[in-house]
Formats: C-alpha cells, structure tokens, sequence
C-alpha cells in the first residue's frame, strides 16, 4: 500500500527537530558558552567528546530498545517518538540559562549535561523515526521519496533557524555592533528553539500514529533482549558487503564535511572576503538545497539504480562544493569585490547542497533495503540498530573531520579572525583555497571507491522482498 503524501509530509516535518538543534549548535552554542560566558576552549571540547561517547552508548541502545519494543496500539516506534518532545525543548532552553556567577567547572558541567541531554532526548525520535522510514513502505522507489520529505525538511530548517536568529534575535544593540554579544537574546531565542522542536515532533508522532497498524510487528520472542544476541547483530552486520560499504562510504563524506563545516568562516572571511551581508545569503543557498533535493532525489532514484545515483550525486557536489576553489586557484574566478562573485558562489553552493542532500536522502533508502536483506539471513528486523549506527557514524566522521581541520589550520598557519586580511600570508590563503578545493574534492570523491561496491540493486532488492513477502 502506498504511503499518502499527508503522512510522507507529517512523517518529515518531524526531522525539522534535527534541523533546528543543529542550527542552534552549529553558531550559536560554543559562541555562547566561549565568547559570551569565558568558558575555554579545552572545556568546550572536552564536553563534546564525553557528549560523542555517550551517544555511541545511547543511539545503538535506543535503536535496539525499539527494535524489540511492545507498543500496543502505540507500536514499536512512536512511544520513544513521543517521549523525545518534552524532555527536548525543555533541555534546550536549560542549556542556554545557566545560573550566573559558574566558574570554568561549573560552566564545562553544565555545558556537558545538558547537551549530552538535548542530544539524547533527540536520539529518542531521530532513531526511532528513521526507523520508522524503512517500516512505512517495502517499496524500491517509494523509500527515496519517504527519506525525501526526512531530509527535506531537515536541510531546509538548520539555515532558516541561524538567519532568524541573526535577524530577530541577535541585533546590534548600542553596547554591542556584534549582535551575537547580545547576551539576553540566547535564552529568548533557545525557548523559541526549544518549544519549536517540542512542537513538530509531537505533530509528527500523532500525525503519523494512523499508520502504526501497517507496519512490521517482531517475530516469536524478538522483543526479548537479549546481549548475546545483540553482540550477534553487530557481527552479522559488519559480515554483509552492503552494510559495510555504505557506512564506509557515508563516514568518508561525514569527514568531508566535517573539515568543510569548520573551514567555512575561513573561507568567507578570509579566501573570498565576503560582508556580513554577503555571508547571510550563504545558509540560503543551504536550504534552497534542500527543496531541490526533495525534487531531484525520488527522481534519480526511479530513474536511475540508487548506487548509480548516490556515485553521480556525489560526483557533482564534490565537484560543485570545490569548483570555485579551484576555479580561484586557476585565476578563472571572479577576484574579491566583483559583484558576480556572491551570485557565481551561491550558485554553486545551492547545485552542491542539492546534490548532497539527494546522496544522503538515496543512502537512508539503501540502508532500508540492506535491512530487509539482513531480515532474509535472520528472520529478524532490526531497523533500529542499523538506523542507530548510521547516526552514530555521522556524528564521529564529522567530529573526526573537526579533528582533521585542525590539523590543517594548523599546517597553513592561520592566524585569529581577528587579524586583519592584509595581516595574513599569501601563502596562508593559498593554503585555504587547496583546501576548500583540491583537498576536500579528494575527500569527497573518494567515498565512490566504497559505495561503488555496494551489491544491492533494484533486481537484487525486489528478489529479496519477494522471499520475505512468501515467507510472511
């Protein structure tokens, strides 16, 4: 039975949580605790390691958990859904009021608590909900388009977020020409996040509970947990070459990222010399992204086999992501200054995110299909683990990536922002333009070498489910 577009819709508007706390995190966060309340660096880092470990606790065990949950008339996946809201928007807001006077301990505890608590009440509807992605549809082509509204909607909010809050929240005052030194607006603009977030999760759960009596239900005493067979889950799934090979490829392009999402003010600031004006119409080119993803991916993936569209995706937005680099490095771009320079750069940005966004969109649909194959060699379903591990690996490949930065910060020797660009070396920006081009293309292009082998195709795929159809 096809999925109606009212449920694909309810069904993404979900993931907008995803979208807003990573807007919210990405500028907004460390900013705050850092330049705001005094907090070192070292502290900062440290509380987002402990927050990495415990997330490899928590997103397998939550995916697991719902795996082998007995729901009722709530189901497998909606009761964790539900549970996600509240806890979320209200640990948000606690996040940004911490007590005055902390000191460097009080301010790393409290930095550490509550993220590691906004990121776990998140794991409770982002691992279940994707899950419940794979669960809506057995369809080859009709999980793309599902993943499509998921990814949609996530890509497009995390821009809006940071330009509503640079717009609405964070404005120069008379004491401060840089708004984000406005510290009364991180508490107003957090209780906005944080009950925006509560909002559509509890829209989306409730809008989707029609659909729970549709869905796969375990199997004899599947939801009894049991360690021994989890560990056997784990080893099961690192043996199939289609597991493996499309969280290799996804770790490869989550690095990427990574070093891409810490170089980015560099970039603007320093290689292209962009206005602050200028930069707000970067996270645009983010979200427009998004909406043409939404497009462009279900169409490819009846088109085309997904693999074939996740390697051509990913072809493009390497390509696109590094053209005005390079392009720059060539001297075929246009210099700082030039009015074409913005309206080229954003064009490319929006080709790139669109073709991002379709290759992330196509993988959860792949990942979809590798659970039904590991169904066929188990009898078990475990949409759960599989989705729990995909989350796990995006959030260690990109702190990876952050690591990797760096490293090449460092090796370029790039001084403070605060040092004026005629202050910097030729060299130091030449250093960034092989990074932002030649370096990360390499990043980009090389996650093709994994994905490449990825053995599942539309053939293959309807061979499986036509087995597990008579088996059922």
């Amino acid at each position: 039975m096809a999925v109606s577009k009212r449920n694909k819709l309810l069904y993404g508007l979900g993931f907008s949580s995803q979208g807003i706390k990573d807007g919210l995190f990405q500028l907004f966060l460390f900013f705050y605790f850092s330049q705001i309340l005094g907090l070192e660096p070292i502290y900062a880092g440290s509380a987002s390691v402990i927050a990495l470990i415990f997330d490899a606790i928590s997103d397998p065990l939550v995916g697991t958990l719902s795996d082998r949950w007995k729901g009722g008339e709530w189901g497998r996946r909606h009761p964790f859904m539900l549970l996600s809201a509240l806890p979320l928007g209200l640990f948000i807001y606690i996040l940004f009021t911490p007590p005055a006077g902390l000191d460097q301990l009080g301010l790393f505890a409290w930095l550490t608590f509550f993220s590691v608590m906004v990121r776990f009440s998140l794991t409770f509807f982002i691992v279940p909900g994707m899950s419940l992605g794979a669960e809506l549809s057995s369809d080859y082509n009709e999980r793309t388009t599902i993943t499509s509204y998921r990814v949609m909607f996530s890509a497009f909010l995390s821009p809006f977020i940071i330009l509503l809050g640079l717009i609405v929240f964070f404005t120069p005052t008379a004491e401060n020409s840089n708004g984000l030194f406005n510290e009364a607006a991180y508490s107003k603009f957090a209780l906005l996040c944080g009950s925006l977030s509560a909002l559509v999760i509890l829209i989306s759960t409730y809008g989707t509970k029609n659909v729970i009596p549709t869905l796969p239900q375990n199997k004899g005493d599947q939801s009894k947990f049991n360690f021994k067979e989890y560990i056997k889950t784990i080893g099961d799934a690192i043996r199939m070459k289609s597991y493996t090979t499309l969280v290799s490829y996804l770790m490869i392009i989550y690095i990427g990222l990574g070093v891409g999402t810490v170089f980015t003010p560099y970039f603007s600031t320093f290689f292209f010399e962009l206005s602050e004006k200028e930069l707000g119409a970067l996270p645009i080119a983010a979200a427009l992204g998004g909406v043409l993803s939404f497009i462009v991916g279900p169409i490819m993936g009846r088109n085309l086999d997904k693999k074939k569209a996740v390697i051509i995706s990913t072809y493009v937005f390497g390509i696109f992501f590094s053209l005005p680099f390079t392009l720059r490095l060539l001297n075929i771009f246009p210099e700082n200054g030039d009015p074409l320079l913005l309206p080229i750069y954003f064009f490319t940005l929006a080709v790139a995110y669109s073709f991002l966004w379709v290759s992330i969109s196509l993988s959860n649909s792949m990942m979809a299909d590798v659970v039904d194959e590991h169904e066929l060699m188990t009898k078990t379903r475990s949409e759960g683990f599989f989705f729990s591990t995909m989350s796990f690996a995006y959030k260690c490949t990109i702190g990876g990536g952050y690591f990797i930065a760096g490293i090449l910060l460092d090796i370029i020797q790039l001084p403070g922002q605060d040092i004026p660009i005629e202050q910097i070396e030729p060299n130091t920006i030449l250093g960034l333009g092989y990074i932002g081009g030649p370096i990360l293309l390499v990043f980009y292009l090389s996650g093709i070498l994994f994905i490449r082998k990825y053995p599942i195709t539309k053939t293959s795929y309807n061979a499986i489910r036509s087995e597990l159809d008579d088996e059922n």
